[in-house]
């Protein structure tokens, strides 16, 4: 592969993703990991916003993938997905007690969350509070490492055709 950052690495990564299936999931990660880690913040925030956004990816079909993401995760990055959604929410007048409840969360304990609770809240956020869920999503790039390959591509190939546009616009 190419070197980060450079248009044959965007076009390595496009023609990649139009061969479809190509790659296993590790390549797929890894190439959101690098878009994540190393491309502008707002790109990455962007591309998770419209990858994942409700009229793109049903309800239906992503609680089942956060749920399932969340029970591959350890322990502890659960928790911390699960705290900063938590706290975010927080911040928008959303308290701990009243997410449990009306999410049917096990805990509102962070470090007590199980893979149904990252879900329940995963998908709040998705739904009700997009700019939390963007926010942690590119923060927590282990979340997005468990999610089936096609999400992957899909989310690899919104950041990068943002990232294309942005070079070809200069």
């Amino acid at each position: 592969m190419p070197q980060w950052g450079n248009k044959d690495y965007k076009s390595a990564v496009f023609e990649q993703l139009s061969k479809g299936s190509g790659g296993d999931d590790e390549d797929h990660f890894e190439h959101f990991d690098n878009f994540s880690t190393r491309a502008p913040r707002s790109e990455v925030e962007a591309g998770v916003g419209e990858a994942f956004h409700p009229e793109q990816l049903p309800s239906e079909q992503a609680a089942p993938q956060f749920r399932a993401a969340a029970e591959k995760m350890q322990p502890y990055e659960r928790a911390e997905i699960a705290h900063d959604l938590m706290s975010e929410l927080q911040q928008r007048g959303l308290a701990p007690s009243w997410l449990q409840k009306m999410l049917g969360l096990g805990s509102g304990d962070p470090n007590q969350a199980s893979p149904d609770d990252v879900a329940k809240l995963a998908e709040y956020s998705r739904q009700n509070h997009p700019e939390v869920f963007k926010r942690v999503v590119a923060d927590k790039p282990f979340f997005v490492r468990w999610l089936d390959k096609p999400l992957v591509a899909g989310l690899v190939g919104v950041i990068a055709g943002k990232l294309l546009n942005r070079s070809y616009d200069r």
